[in-house]
């Protein structure tokens, strides 16, 4: 018989596994904000084609005679100082939260021990004589965890409260709700929309173009995007772990009138199409080198074309 997970168990499982993988997702972006201040960097001190000095990192953007330089691209320069003390600082802030992290995991694994050796302490303490179950019609004896065994189910019933029924069958909506859950998440149903790419750019290379409609960004979609912040967060771990985000989306075909009307083909309709990103530092800013925002395909809200 498979051994069951006291709520004991769980209660400490849940947060333990959680904060296990908040620090996963940290340390990914980490070594994406890692990554792009080194492309930064790298740039910033590169030697120009035609010879003379690098932008440099701090050193002074204008000449001795206070005027900008003329051998650089100044606003350039600029833009990657900026960006650099931006990355700087969200660095020195999630180290603290990796430390913090850290310590709260320590905690956690001190008190999984504690619980293990309390549950050694109830396998061996001696057990309570067997009840008759009046839902089975038969003879049960109970788990060290205080669940019923020789029992189909047992491990979500209550030896104590052999009258109720399983834990499982008290909520009959939940069954429901995931198969519709399932049906929803067949349809194609946008939730964001790409409104620019930039050039030379991981998502120009991929081949987004503007006006997509995002159906799905890796495991997000229009049920658990959470105003895009999984997108916020799928995308800086991809680039820490250098793995491409598959992105299904909606395009516009390109409108051909004697095809379409030949064809009786609608007006605007898109085709489904999927492309590969991988992220990471580019000659602009972020790791995508697009922007995105929410879509909400109401009348109220007018469609980019």
């Amino acid at each position: 018989m498979p051994t069951s997970v006291t709520p004991v168990q769980e209660s400490v499982d849940g947060p333990q596994n959680a904060a296990r993988e908040s620090l996963r997702s940290l340390d990914s972006r980490r070594k994406a904000l890692e990554a792009e201040a080194s492309a930064i960097v790298d740039e910033l001190m590169a030697v120009p084609d035609e010879g003379g000095n690098p932008m440099g990192v701090d050193t002074p953007l204008t000449d001795g005679d206070g005027y900008p330089r003329n051998d650089i691209d100044v606003y350039r320069a600029r833009v990657l100082r900026q960006r650099l003390n931006e990355i700087r600082t969200d660095h020195k802030a999630m180290m603290k939260q990796i430390e913090t992290g850290l310590v709260k995991a320590a905690a956690f694994s001190r008190t999984s021990a504690e619980e293990k050796g309390k549950e050694r302490e109830a396998r061996v303490a001696s057990k309570p004589k067997p009840k008759f179950d009046p839902i089975t019609g038969k003879w049960v004896t109970m788990n060290w965890d205080g669940t019923v065994a020789g029992v189909e189910g047992g491990d979500q019933r209550n030896f104590g409260h052999l009258e109720a029924p399983p834990i499982s069958a008290s909520a009959p909506g939940a069954t429901a709700a995931a198969v519709d859950a399932q049906e929803d998440e067949g349809n194609l149903v946008p939730f964001a929309v790409v409104d620019t790419v930039f050039p030379h750019s991981p998502a120009s290379a991929a081949g987004l173009h503007e006006g997509d409609l995002i159906v799905k960004f890796g495991a997000a979609t229009h049920l658990n995007h959470d105003d895009l912040k999984l997108l916020a967060q799928i995308v800086p771990e991809a680039a820490g772990n250098r793995k491409e985000i598959q992105i299904q989306i909606l395009r516009r075909r390109t409108v051909n009138h004697a095809h379409d009307a030949a064809h009786n083909v609608e007006a605007g309709v898109r085709e489904e199409l999927t492309v590969d990103v991988l992220p990471g530092p580019w000659g602009g800013r972020g790791l995508l080198g697009c922007h995105i925002k929410g879509y909400s395909d109401t009348p109220d809200r007018e469609e980019p074309s």
